[in-house]
Formats: C-alpha cells, structure tokens, sequence
C-alpha cells in the first residue's frame, strides 16, 4: 500500500551525557510536545527536575533506513518517491512499551499496532533502530484488539526482557545476545488470593507498566494504580495492593525505579510531575519533575527494585525491606485478601512464627519464618481466604513469646 509522504521522521541524538553520568533518569516514550498523546518520539528525561537531557529519536526530520536486527543490514523506508509503506516507520501504530538493557545500551520497544519488537542502539554515536523483521513478537497478531495490545515491557534481573498485553493473556520473553530468542509463554494466572482483584479484568489489570526487583520478580503497576507481583518461571499475579493518594485523573502509565530505589510513576494524561513511591509501604513520597513534565506512554531504566540493600540475604517467601525505625509492622492494613507483609528489622533473628487469629482467640494460620538478623519482609499468605473483619496477628520468638501483636482488618 503506498502513502503520500507523511510527517518528516528522523532520529536526532544530541550531544549530551549518556544516562549513567546523570543521577535518576529515564527513557520515556512521549509526544512531540508536552500533553500531546502521539506517542512516537523517544527523550531521556532528568526524574527529578523534568528536564529533557536527550532527544534520542523525534519526528522532526526525514529517516529513510533501519537495520535488520538479526544481520545488521539496512532496510529501506523511504525513496525519493517518499515513503511507500507506513508500516515499517520506526513508531508507526506507536507505542507505549519500552524497556532499557543496560548491559547492551539498547532501548527495546514493539509499535501498538505491529505485531513485530524492534530496538535503539543507544550504543553508537548516531542511534540506530533495528527490527526484527518478519518475527511475530506474539502468538496474537490481532492488534486492532486493544486486549492485545503490549503497554508493559521491563528487563528482568535475570537480564531478559519481559513484556505484557493488556489482558495478560499474552506474557512474552525475549533474551538481548546475538541469538536473540522470542517466546510468547502464554497467560499469567491469577493468584489464588485475588479476589476480584484479576489481572485480566480491564478495571484492575490493564494498562500501565512493570519494573523488576534483584530476586528475579516482577511488578505490574496497571493504569488503575492496582499493584501486582509476577513469578515470571511460574506466571503467577499476585495481587499486592492499590496505590492510594494518586489524583483520580492520573493513569499510571510509566513506571522505573531511580536512584534512591524508590518507584516512579508517570502519567499519559497529566503533565503535573513524576510521583515517588515507597514500594516498601507503598506510599507516596513525593512529586518531582516540577509542574510541567512530558506525558510518558512508558518509561524505562537499567534500576531494578531493591538493588541498594545490599545486606539483606533473599530467604524463600521473604524479600527486602528497609530497616527505618527497627520495628516490627505489618502492610498493607487493610487487606482485600489473605495476603500482607510483616517488616522484620535487623535486630530479629532467629525462628520466628507469624500467627493469625479471630478475635476470640482462635489459630487460622501459622507460618515460619527464619530471621536472619538482616532486615527483611515475610509475605504471609493465609490458607483460606479471611472473610471480613478484624483479625490478630502475632508474631512470637523462639521460646514462643509474643514479641509483636496488632489488628489486622479485612475489607
């Protein structure tokens, strides 16, 4: 199908520092102006003030070749007649999944509309898109579907990268070496403990973006603000909790972590800042950026989840936590489901055992947990789900002392 020459495209890379000489930055996938949704032009952005510190690809200027992903070989997109087929424009359809593999400078993304996964070589001096052409990214190659259309892509602590359809139903793994393989693993399952909570109803699951912790986990924050915990070996969703405190108009559409290992969001539809986020408490910490930001569709980094507790030692069932006031405490509270946290600080060690209980007293659940004596998070995960009500947990020692009691409320 051949097209009257559209709007100039081109990828024009400042001079400008590379992202690791700049603290807390991030790729972001936005319009061409601020609150513009033509989401097809890719700037480095500076998390805490907003400034714009590379314009890494834009639509300003005539781009006439790729390259062949897998042979390095260019692919023609435009002649003098202009550009014959929309399609192999380097964001046509365009896109609102991106993820950033440090390791070989690469800026991953798949277009909405295009069933195909392409990259920016952030590596040369130039950058330089590639496509792996003819490659099906999906077993689903309906993308008029917005069910299938891909909004979450992150690289995993295991070094692959990972991507999401809206419906979850497509959870798709491609590794970054010279022989790159890429593997639509099917659905993500709903954990048992959900509720209605799914990470394949629109309402709860759709939309938004992932990052990755150090222990090879995943978080799907969706557009809703709904939080979910990804076993990528068992594509397993675990529903976490719902980020409170964002404006109701504020979708969560990017998400990295910065350099204080905290969780920032960033929004399609609101150009008023990047907010922070504690992802031990789930909190919000802050609003950065200033009042003026680009509208990211997606946003990506090389920062994973944890990565500056360097002494705490992952046990099963257990991940990190921050050790602020060396106490015990349990999150969130309240609950929609059987499952939370209980923060262990440092000073705890030894054998623990986490109970949960009615009011009058009677055991529903017990769970053992080994305290190291590093600060950390056992996730507990009741048997049965709790009706609602007020419940007791407790947490007792080695020598069965109760050395923590508090309520926990089911909503």
């Amino acid at each position: 199908m051949k097209h009257k020459m559209l709007p100039a495209l081109a990828v024009f890379c400042a001079a400008l520092p590379v992202m690791a000489q700049h603290s807390s930055t991030a790729y972001i996938i936005t319009g061409n102006t601020k609150g513009s949704f033509n989401w097809a032009n890719v700037k480095l952005v500076d998390l805490g003030t907003g400034e714009v510190l590379q314009s890494v690809y834009n639509t300003t200027d005539p781009v006439t070749t790729v390259c062949n992903a897998r042979t390095g070989k260019a692919i023609t997109i435009a002649s003098e007649k202009g550009v014959e087929d929309a399609t192999r424009l380097p964001f046509a359809g365009l896109s609102a999944a991106c993820a950033y593999d440090a390791t070989h400078k690469r800026l991953y993304y798949t277009p909405l509309y295009l069933n195909e996964l392409r990259y920016i070589d952030l590596s040369k001096e130039t950058p330089q898109i590639c496509y792996f052409e003819g490659e099906a990214f999906s077993s689903n190659a309906d993308r008029n579907n917005d069910a299938n259309h891909f909004t979450r892509m992150v690289m995993g602590g295991d070094g692959n990268g990972y991507a999401l359809s809206n419906d979850g139903n497509h959870f798709v793994r491609f590794t970054t070496g010279r022989k790159a393989v890429i593997t639509d693993l099917g659905a993500l399952q709903d954990d048992a403990f959900n509720d209605t909570f799914s990470i394949h109803k629109r309402s709860t699951g759709w939309g938004g973006d992932m990052v990755a912790d150090v222990y090879g986990n995943l978080y799907v924050i969706t557009a809703f603000h709904s939080v979910f915990k990804v076993d990528p070996a068992k594509r397993i969703a675990t529903f976490i909790t719902k980020i409170e405190g964002l404006p109701e108009s504020f979708t969560t559409n990017g998400a990295v972590i910065n350099d204080d290992g905290k969780l920032v969001v960033g929004s399609a539809n609101v150009t008023d800042g990047y907010y922070e986020i504690d992802m031990y408490t789930w909190k919000i910490t802050g609003l950065k950026g200033g009042s003026n930001v680009f509208n990211p569709s997606d946003m990506a980094n090389g920062n994973l989840a944890f990565q500056k507790d360097t002494k705490t030692i992952p046990v099963a069932g257990v991940i990190a936590a921050d050790d602020k006031d060396g106490r015990i405490s349990l999150y969130p509270n309240p609950v929609s489901t059987g499952v939370f946290r209980v923060n262990l600080p440092g000073k705890i060690t030894g054998l623990l055992a986490i109970q949960v209980t009615d009011i009058t007293g009677k055991l529903l659940h017990q769970q053992m947990v080994n305290a190291t004596g590093y600060t950390q998070v056992a996730e507990v995960r009741m048997t049965q789900r709790p009706v609602q009500g007020v419940y007791m947990v407790k947490v007792l020692n080695n020598s069965k002392k109760a050395v923590f009691t508090d309520k926990l409320v089911v909503e």
